[in-house]
């Protein structure tokens, strides 16, 4: 098995903040492109999707950064990390159910709704588990 590289507390910081404020950048203008620039009603729709979801975005961003930033540290100090990292991916999901439901309101497709009414919680249950006992093993079986 390869060893995995181990990034810095600073180098997580700034690129992981960094990313996220390209992000609001980007969604800046697309705020200004959807209002005076084009005015597809899908454009639009989407630009306030991404609006209405700004919160939760960061959320994702912060638990999975604390679960970044604990990954670093040595044995004791990191297990918190798989904690932070399962709740960002449930949030993910939460976000991508989410997303899923807007595409089958675009193109008015129900599979998506249905999909998002059946499965969401045994999905985001199984996510949570999955990655929170990945964590750990990974955890464990790193050196």
């Amino acid at each position: 098995m390869r060893e995995r590289k181990k990034e810095s507390v600073g180098g997580i910081l700034i690129s992981r903040i960094a990313g996220f404020i390209v992000f609001l950048i980007l969604l800046a203008v697309l705020n200004i492109l959807s209002g005076d620039y084009v005015q597809s009603p899908i454009f639009i729709r989407i630009v306030e999707f991404l609006n209405a979801s700004l919160g939760l975005l960061f959320l994702i961003t912060a638990l999975f950064l604390l679960g970044d930033l604990f990954g670093v540290l040595v044995f004791p100090l990191n297990l918190p990390a798989p904690v932070f990292n399962a709740f960002g991916a449930v949030f993910l999901v939460t976000f991508l159910f989410r997303l899923f439901v807007l595409v089958g309101e675009i193109t008015g497709v129900e599979f998506f709704a249905v999909l998002e009414r059946t499965l969401a919680i045994p999905v985001t249950i199984l996510v949570f588990v999955v990655v929170l006992i990945g964590g750990y093993i990974m955890l464990v079986a790193d050196p």
